[in-house]
């Protein structure tokens, strides 16, 4: 009995020795940085600890720069939050609609700076260079895994953005691209990426067709926080700012791939790693005029308080010829700083607050014309590209204003307290005159000053002299119907 019990133990002993053992393939994503350098000293404790554990691809789906002064006011601008990048490890990223701000030299520049690979299957390079491949292929253990790049072209045809960025590239679909990249390179790779700009909606459209090809559509844009299916396909976003990643973990066994887990890991429960930090803020003290201190606050601004601060810096500007704004708008999405401390307002957080470089228009509209293009928005979106930005009071101005809705939510009306048929003067962003009004009318009633939003902030806080004190009241109310 005691030897058959002992037979048992070694013939155990040797199937656990035989059996082949799982290999996990780990796959990290990020999107939407926006130049959030102080996040990467976490990123580097996670990706040094899954590093210990199996191969791992660190991959991010756009969006890197427009965000922070300390990387988009560079010497060369960009190149810092490359550098990092380079230094945590980066193997293969997309485009998103920020890198193409500052325009093609400065684009081309970080791609020849980056120790990692760039791909896009809807963007072509009317110069030599950059040029990007549709996808990528690592060949790990066996295991083929593609990765595909698309950047949203949902603005005519181009991402959103001035187009003078987009002077030097051509945009083809990026649906289509995407899609019919995906159901090529499928039959020839056992795990497909999509590295994907589109944004949620549009993530969602593509899993939703049939035989897409794609595994997974790690994405970005709208930044969103998801990690669900839809079919056969996982869709995955982390909000922004690497305030949350991804991991997948690819199970490997006997050269196939066993099983996928999608595992979201929330970073602010994450400890920095040192050597990143230092790196960080070896950066931050590469130009020290960003750190100068160029106003006090008196309280907290909330983002609301500083959107009444750009409206104000715009208002009052001295522009040329002695114009002076009768009426002032800007739009809320542009408000990129979410707060300002009580006490001392650094350079950098003014510039990050319009990290676009946007410039401002004058001229001259009539309520009516100002109504339309705020019903315009307060209504937009299809079923398709739904609008996040919509349905909420997204034009800040320096005049009160009521969006007068029906019973189901739409606007109908704006009720100004302003004469109506008179001609005003008025400022604005060129983000508004470009994107939500009528091209003739922009032509024949506005124009571009090329004076920067940020230009117009910094001087207006320098005339402060008592201190800054923010007024974070909304002044744009909605009010239903009773009909």
């Amino acid at each position: 009995m005691q030897k058959n019990l002992f037979f048992s133990f070694l013939l155990t002993l040797f199937v656990v020795a035989c059996s082949p053992k799982e290999e996990p393939i780990y796959i990290i994503t990020t999107n939407d940085l926006h130049a959030t350098i102080d996040a990467f000293p976490k990123l580097a404790t996670i990706v040094k600890t899954y590093e210990e554990r199996g191969t791992v691809l660190v991959v991010d789906s756009g969006d890197r720069v427009s965000g922070n002064a300390y990387v988009d006011d560079a010497a060369e601008a960009g190149v810092p939050v490359i550098e990092l990048m380079n230094a945590v490890g980066y193997d293969v990223v997309t485009l998103g609609n920020h890198e193409f701000d500052k325009g093609h030299e400065v684009l081309k520049t970080m791609v020849d700076r980056s120790e990692f690979k760039w791909v896009a299957a809807n963007v072509g390079c009317k110069q030599p260079s950059p040029k990007f491949e549709p996808y990528t292929t690592f060949d790990i253990n066996g295991i083929k895994i593609g990765f595909v790049g698309v950047v949203s072209t949902e603005n005519e045809g181009f991402p959103l953005g001035r187009r003078i960025g987009y002077k030097e590239f051509t945009f083809e679909n990026d649906y289509d691209s995407a899609l019919s990249t995906c159901r090529e390179i499928a039959p020839e790779h056992d795990f497909v990426v999509l590295l994907s700009h589109m944004g949620y909606n549009m993530d969602c459209n593509l899993a939703k067709s049939e035989n897409n090809g794609c595994n997974w559509i790690a994405g970005a844009h709208s930044h969103d926080l998801k990690n669900e299916a839809i079919g056969t396909t996982q869709i995955t976003q982390n909000n922004k700012n690497i305030r949350y990643v991804t991991i997948t973990t690819l199970s490997i066994k006997e050269g196939e791939i066993a099983s996928v887990e999608y595992e979201r890991i929330d970073m602010s429960t994450i400890d920095e790693d040192g050597a990143m930090r230092e790196l960080v803020e070896k950066i931050k003290l590469s130009d020290p005029t960003l750190n100068e201190v160029v106003a006090t606050a008196t309280a907290d601004a909330t983002q609301d308080g500083v959107a009444n601060l750009t409206v104000e810096a715009l208002a009052h500007y001295p522009y040329p010829n002695g114009f002076v704004s009768e009426v002032t708008f800007y739009h809320f999405g542009g408000v990129r700083t979410s707060e300002l401390k009580k006490g001392d307002v650094h350079r950098v957080e003014i510039l990050n607050n319009d990290p676009f470089l946007s410039t401002v228009y004058l001229g001259e509209m009539t309520p009516a014309q100002m109504r339309k293009f705020i019903i315009d928005k307060y209504n937009s979106g299809t079923p398709e590209r739904p609008d996040k930005e919509s349905h909420y009071p997204y034009f800040r101005s320096d005049v009160k204003y009521e969006i007068v809705l029906n019973e189901k939510g739409d606007a109908t009306d704006i009720k100004f307290e302003l004469e109506e048929g008179r001609k005003y003067r008025v400022a604005m962003g060129n983000y508004i005159a470009e994107s939500y009004i009528d091209k003739e009318l922009v032509s024949s009633a506005l124009y571009d000053t090329n004076i920067s939003v940020r230009e117009a902030m910094l001087h207006y806080v320098s005339t402060l002299t008592e201190g800054y004190t923010p007024d974070n009241t909304i002044y744009q109310t909605e009010v239903k119907t009773t009909k």
